[in-house]
């Protein structure tokens, strides 16, 4: 069996994500499609604008076959962590030979090249990595100051996302020396703003499309295929709104007023002094739009900003740092993601969770740790919901896969 896997957020699932799945059945050919997916909360540190369930069966009813959870402890974590915990989660299927990916560019030699660079981390690059990071920068920038300063080919594809996030899978396929052999795709629109494309072939992005539906404007309808349509149709009906970070101002606010800097301090990749500028703007500022803007600065750029905020409200701490999955977690399936499934018992290294109230005293410590934070994240998700009767908790436990 030849399964391709795919690292997504579906944020929502849109017209350019149908495209990459589209193509990559073109070119690979596959038996079927693994999409590992981020559960209510983002690697961007933003709460998912639909639930991830729902998002989940947005994937199934566009092209993939299986929808996996990336566990939280990796989703709302930096770029080179988000990597290696869905590269892992991928390879641990034992079914998945290859990974595509969307990338802006079409140098895909270039990329894998200077992936195979930065897997030596020789000590001049980091020497002048370290230079410019004393400086005052922010670690992407300082990585592509470097490469720059030292003529690497390819340091100019750092400056898109979806170029960094490849390169970080790649990284994670040589160092770990996984038998997966990765696919780039060109991607098709715009992907560094929240405008709508304006030549009428380029797919918006992901953050345009959340932002049409957070104004409540039906331009979004062109945005997504049909079967999207109809679920977020679904969902506006019952009262989903689309989550939107700001729904978590008074608990985060709370959070920040009553911790003190030492507490602040506990909290992942809350370090370089970072505590400190926040617990003082906490106190200062009344909106998470002027928090973050009260804090940003060369060195914390506003997604690491948006990032920490989402680690306080989950509460992850400097313990809770787990360097990889350590189980594979079901979000939802069809008839070819069923028989994938099948194949998986014989094949999985880690533990299958497809009925998580049943299996997880199964697990062992480290995985029930893990587990526990993404129950957590769907709890305090819910709390975002206008309406009382959606903020139902422990459905991690209450809730199946989605099978369509």
């Amino acid at each position: 069996m030849q399964v391709t896997g795919i690292v997504a957020e579906y944020n929502p699932f849109h017209n350019g994500h149908q495209y990459h799945i589209a193509e990559t059945r073109a070119l690979q050919q596959p038996d079927g499609i693994i999409a590992v997916m981020s559960g209510n909360f983002t690697q961007r540190g933003e709460a998912a604008v639909f639930d991830k369930w729902t998002r989940a069966e947005m994937a199934l009813r566009s092209g993939a076959d299986l929808v996996l959870e990336l566990p939280a402890a990796f989703a709302v974590r930096s770029a080179g962590y988000f990597a290696q915990g869905a590269v892992q989660t991928l390879a641990a299927t034992g079914v998945v030979s290859h990974l595509s990916c969307g990338v802006e560019s079409q140098r895909a030699t270039e990329l894998s090249e200077l992936a195979a660079f930065l897997a030596e981390e020789s000590a001049d690059y980091q020497a002048a990595l370290q230079q410019h990071l004393q400086a005052g920068v922010s670690f992407p920038a300082a990585r592509q100051k470097a490469l720059t300063q030292l003529q690497i080919a390819g340091a100019d594809q750092l400056e898109q996302p979806n170029n960094i996030l490849a390169l970080h899978y790649l990284q994670t396929i040589q160092q770990y020396h996984l038998d997966i052999t990765p696919v780039l795709i060109s991607r098709r629109g715009s992907y560094l703003n929240d405008t709508l494309p304006s030549d009428g072939q380029s797919f918006a992005s992901a953050s345009a499309v959340r932002k049409l539906l957070h104004e409540e404007n039906s331009l979004w309808q062109e945005q997504v295929p049909d079967a999207v349509r109809q679920i977020i149709h679904q969902q506006l009906q019952q009262g989903y709104l689309p989550m939107h970070n700001d729904h978590f101002t008074q608990v985060i606010f709370a959070l920040l007023r009553r911790s003190t800097p030492e507490q602040l301090a506990d909290i992942i990749e809350m370090n370089e002094g970072l505590e400190n500028r926040i617990y003082t703007a906490a106190h200062q500022v009344d909106t998470l739009d002027d928090l973050r803007g009260a804090i940003k600065s060369k060195r914390y750029t506003y997604t690491r900003i948006q990032r920490t905020l989402i680690h306080l409200l989950l509460n992850m701490t400097q313990q809770m740092h787990w360097a990889d999955p350590h189980y594979i977690r079901v979000l939802g399936f069809n008839g070819t993601g069923q028989k994938i499934l099948k194949e998986m018992k014989k094949t999985a290294q880690l533990p299958v969770i497809i009925r998580t109230a049943r299996q997880r005293s199964q697990l062992n410590k480290d995985a029930q740790q893990m587990l526990s934070l993404d129950c957590r994240a769907t709890n305090l998700y819910t709390m975002g919901y206008a309406l009382p009767s959606l903020r139902k908790t422990s459905l991690d436990l209450l809730r199946m896969p989605v099978q369509v």
